[in-house]
């Protein structure tokens, strides 16, 4: 690799899809050999192009023939057939389709190791094609169970090989109690909604910085501080910016549900695939300090996965925006900008040595000052800093890692990991395990865990 150098393009993503007309995404099947992968993605395709987008499907068997001729069936051979596919579909994403996998996939870690290829140039749609190992096998539309259940198949998925199904897929597709036009259309829908991401960020930043406004105006007029049952404050400024997000997103976007900090819980929010997650006041005890670092952050889960984020900074006017597979970007709200502008885009450093390390200033706690402590010879700089700002600072390449074993909440996290994740950046929790939304218990009890790369989280 020391004799190899990367070459860039002239022409941005952003040129290429404004050619194209749409933004390059890929829509992943996953599933059992015979739970309709290829059936629901072929019929997916076939409304894609007849709605005008650019597609094309690359179906595992088939690359098999070709791409994928020299592999064998064992779990490393598994592994760089995915680790193949997902390259050449990041390739033709990057270039303006609209790319189907379908393949059956059945690791987990090859499903994250393909979204972590994919995700920093195209939107990655991991689809679960469900259908219960009884209802394949009755299927069996190609012959193949009945050949490794007699032992003339060895290594196979399903049968002596396991298949480790999504915990929270992107969709989920059961195609025993639907049938193929449901299916599809539901993938249709979602990739609809995805290509519609300028209306939608448009709308989130314009929110967040209005609700920036009326914060800077009660920050700099005087106000009173109440304390909740938790003992933690809350002013006129977190009031007033909470009743006009959730009037704004209300009016908007009526079929998404709302978790907010400020707000009562509805808990049939868990019913739709949707939420806004929000923070109207990220730092409230910054604000009463009157040093400035606090925001106003907006995310969107989507079936549990953090999809878009904005964090406003009323103080400075720094504006920090992220949607999935469109990248993570930093203007100032002080002047003019237009969404999703390349030259506003920010990326994760690649630093691996003498790094910054960002740590909270009001909730500093033992264990993350005792691994500051362990790791002195990798770090250059432990900077404490208020809110959201912290993970901003590592998407835009200024810090390399956060720690925050002490437990937080959803709208704590939910836009700072959308900006950070889209940025190229990685986001736990403590534990290593992925980050959830908009579930019954709100409490991020595991803490989590903010870096560039996985070479600079030090939990073991």
């Amino acid at each position: 690799m020391d004799n190899i150098t990367y070459h860039s393009n002239k022409i941005s993503d952003s040129s290429r899809a404004a050619l194209m007309g749409q933004h390059g995404c890929v829509l992943w099947f996953t599933g059992l050999s015979g739970s309709g992968k290829s059936t629901v993605a072929c019929e997916t395709e076939k409304m894609l192009f007849e709605s005008g987008i650019k597609t094309f499907l690359l179906d595992g068997d088939n690359l098999r023939f070709g791409l994928n001729s020299d592999l064998g069936f064992s779990k490393e051979d598994r592994d760089e057939n995915i680790r193949r596919i997902a390259e050449t579909a990041k390739l033709m994403a990057q270039a303006g389709l609209t790319v189907l996998v379908s393949a059956i996939s059945p690791y987990e870690k090859q499903r994250e190791r393909a979204r972590e290829i994919i995700s920093p140039a195209a939107a990655f749609v991991e689809v679960f094609v469900d259908a219960p190992a009884e209802v394949c096998m009755q299927r069996d539309p190609k012959g193949l169970y009945k050949k490794a259940l007699s032992g003339e198949i060895k290594e196979f998925t399903g049968v002596s090989s396991p298949y480790e199904a999504p915990e929270c897929p992107d969709l989920h597709l059961e195609t025993a109690k639907s049938d193929v036009y449901e299916c599809a259309k539901a993938v249709f829908d979602y990739h609809s909604f995805l290509q519609s991401a300028d209306s939608l960020m448009r709308v989130l930043t314009e929110t967040a910085v209005n609700a920036g406004e009326k914060i800077n105006e009660i920050y700099s007029r005087g106000y009173s501080v109440d304390y909740k049952s938790d003992n933690s404050p809350i002013t006129d400024a977190d009031r007033a910016a909470d009743a006009y997000i959730n009037a704004v997103l209300a009016e908007k976007y009526p079929d998404f549900a709302r978790l907010s900090e400020e707000s009562a819980d509805d808990p049939k929010r868990r019913e739709n695939d949707f939420c806004f997650i929000i923070d109207p006041l990220d730092g409230t005890r910054e604000f009463v300090d009157r040093n400035g670092e606090f925001t106003v952050n907006i995310g969107l889960s989507h079936c549990g996965r953090a999809i878009a984020g904005v964090v406003f900074i009323p103080v400075t006017g720094d504006l920090y925006y992220a949607f999935t597979g469109r990248g993570a970007y930093r203007v100032s709200a002080k002047n003019a900008y237009t969404v999703f502008c390349q030259n506003d885009r920010v990326f994760v450093s690649d630093k691996t040595d003498k790094i910054t390390v960002m740590h909270s200033r009001s909730s500093l706690d033992e264990k993350t000052k005792a691994l500051i402590e362990k790791n002195r010879d990798r770090i250059s700089k432990a900077i404490p800093c208020g809110s959201s700002i912290k993970g901003c600072l590592i998407a835009a390449g200024k810090a390399e890692s956060y720690y925050r074993f002490a437990g937080t909440y959803e709208w704590d996290t939910c836009a700072m990991q959308a900006v950070a994740e889209c940025a190229g950046g990685v986001f736990l929790q403590c534990d290593l395990t992925p980050m959830r939304y908009n579930r019954a218990d709100t409490f991020n009890a595991k803490g989590f865990v903010i870096a560039n790369m996985r070479e600079n989280i030090w939990i073991i």
